[in-house]
């Protein structure tokens, strides 16, 4: 088995690079050769393996480019990425290969998603987000600040004003989203989907064309088991991630002035300004590394994760809860799922401030902080999203689709 990873960065900038990333790494290390296909560098450490070849085709993304027509050309099809894709999978053996799409909108466009089956390869595409169906990729209503309930690309759909940019900008992705469905068309059965919560499935499963085939595997946390955080030693609240609209971000200011509680926002972002000048209770850190956010997270009494859109995954939810971190997590997120309301966490509507600050308000008893964290830990490690569990679930998919394809292959 040789498994080609696709994504655009070939360094950490968000969820998805995180995961292809780290799975790259972990393959590697199971003795897995693994090409790891990017755009943009430099490269991760984690990919200095002697089992991963790293192929950067040095592309801009569509967000630095000084011409916005180039950059929504690209956006749309990315001819060249695809012609350079084609090239690196037609020196490997087609049979024995899987190619793992992981995010591809940033630089290399639609038009890769279709190379694969060109050259009889199969892959498969990992859905961090809604892209894959959805013009904007987060199906969700920024004019209303709500998740959308409209079919992606129905008239409802192309007229709708959602885009938190502008209608050219939505246009733009319309059409992208018109050249994604054109080579999906084309990759046919050759291409599955891999979905990381079941949660997003149930969300996207309606729109995806039934002859790919679905998979659910759950993104891994690469956290090793050590003593549980003493919540109750600990007096802020913490919010780490993107410092965006749908991230839920404004809702929980407001409910940090409500409650009168101090709440710490780790990350970056266009609203990262006009949160910090809420001053107290409200501290701001900005974005940061790795190191960083488990620094943060130590001092944590509570994470928060009030996202108003049908998040994909919730990562740092699961960071915190195998710290012995109680949560509070918004039911419009795959994060729910992690959640036991009353037990290990709360869980409560999107965008109901009043039920965030009550639940934070309740943080404060030291007894009610140490239990829900005690049973966070205990919940998380009887059934850890290890990388090793990520990878050994990962190499069993892998090896379905290739057990398929060589059947259909020796059938032919």
């Amino acid at each position: 088995m040789r498994v080609v990873i696709v994504c655009d960065p070939g360094s950490v900038d968000g969820g998805a690079s995180k995961v292809a990333i780290s799975s790259a790494r972990g393959l590697a290390a199971e003795g897995v050769p693994v090409d790891y296909i990017c755009t943009t560098g430099p490269g991760a450490p984690e990919l200095d393996h002697p089992n991963i070849d790293v192929h950067c085709l040095n592309m801009a993304s569509v967000w630095t480019r000084p011409n916005p027509f180039a950059a929504a050309a690209q956006g749309i099809w990315n001819g060249a990425a695809r012609a350079q894709v084609e090239h690196i999978l037609r020196r490997l053996p087609a049979r024995d290969t899987i190619v793992h799409f992981h995010q591809w909108t940033k630089s290399f466009s639609p038009s890769v998603l279709a190379a694969p089956s060109r050259l009889e390869i199969s892959s498969i595409v990992s859905l961090h987000d809604y892209f894959l169906a959805c013009p904007t990729g987060l199906y969700y209503r920024f004019s209303a600040g709500t998740p959308c309930t409209l079919k992606p690309m129905s008239g409802a759909c192309l007229t709708a004003r959602c885009d938190k940019s502008s209608s050219l900008h939505k246009a733009v992705r319309v059409a992208r989203q018109y050249t994604t469905d054109q080579a999906l068309a084309q990759a046919d059965s050759s291409l599955s989907i891999l979905n990381v919560s079941s949660f997003a499935q149930k969300v996207i499963d309606p729109f995806i064309a039934k002859q790919h085939r679905r998979f659910v595997v759950h993104s891994p946390i690469d956290i090793g088991k050590s003593d549980p955080v003493r919540v109750s030693g600990n007096s802020q609240f913490v919010f780490v991630g993107r410092m965006t609209a749908e991230k839920g971000v404004l809702q929980l200011a407001q409910a940090a002035r409500q409650a009168n509680l101090p709440v710490t926002f780790a990350g970056a972002g266009p609203l990262l300004e006009d949160i910090k000048a809420l001053g107290d209770p409200i501290r701001c850190t900005g974005w940061l590394d790795a190191a960083g956010v488990d620094d943060i997270l130590r001092q944590a009494r509570t994470l928060l994760f009030p996202s108003t859109w049908y998040e994909t995954g919730g990562l740092v939810v699961l960071e915190a809860l195998a710290r012995g971190i109680p949560v509070i997590v918004s039911r419009a997120t795959a994060a729910a799922e992690f959640v036991a309301d009353g037990q290990n966490g709360f869980l409560i509507d999107a965008g109901d401030i009043s039920a965030l600050a009550a639940r934070m308000q309740e943080l404060t008893d030291d007894a009610s902080a140490d239990r829900m964290g005690q049973q966070a830990f205990d919940r998380y490690w009887a059934k850890p999203q290890t990388m090793a569990a990520h990878i050994a679930n990962l190499l069993e998919v892998y090896e379905i689709i290739l057990s398929e394809r060589r059947l259909q292959t020796s059938a032919a």
